[in-house]
């Protein structure tokens, strides 16, 4: 199911977000949010209200489930919610895993592990080598290390050591 065929619903019945809201005990921008969503979980509370305040059964909308080979996970009579309601997870999102951002959990200053999202396909955030790519070719890495040997060239006669 998706944010649309949630707003669809509100709309025929004429609802607004607010009175939605108030119905399944939740706040309008909960409501915005998920009619918002290109996919909507169904083993969400929000969703649940939501469901409960339209009179459906939650329990009857098929779980997206990523770990299970990330497909639909089809329950008792849920086939014939599954045409009417559930679009299908996007190509995308199963054919490019790689795209996923995940938390980065890199050890701060402060000790503690980073929460900023990784760079999308990569485990680190942008602060913590998510963007670096350094150099790739041998020439590439022989330029890098010809700039650190005359910087350190520079350094020590600065500093006096020759």
């Amino acid at each position: 199911m998706t944010g649309g065929d949630l707003r669809r619903a509100r709309l025929e019945r004429g609802w607004s977000q607010r009175e939605l809201a108030r119905r399944a005990g939740l706040t309008h921008k909960a409501v915005q949010y998920w009619e918002a969503k290109p996919e909507v979980d169904p083993r969400a509370h929000a969703f649940k209200a939501i469901a409960a305040a339209f009179g459906w059964d939650a329990g009857e909308f098929p779980a997206y489930n990523a770990r299970a080979r990330g497909g639909l996970l089809v329950s008792g009579g849920a086939e014939r919610v599954l045409a009417a309601f559930v679009s299908p997870p996007s190509a995308h999102i199963r054919e490019n895993r790689s795209c996923r951002r995940v938390v980065c959990g890199a050890k701060t200053r402060r000790g503690t592990p980073c929460r900023a999202k990784s760079e999308p396909g990569r485990r680190r955030c942008r602060f913590h080598g998510g963007k670096s790519t350094g150099p790739r070719t041998p020439e590439g890495k022989a330029r890098v290390a010809e700039a650190q040997r005359r910087r350190w060239a520079l350094w020590r006669h600065e500093r006096g050591d020759g």
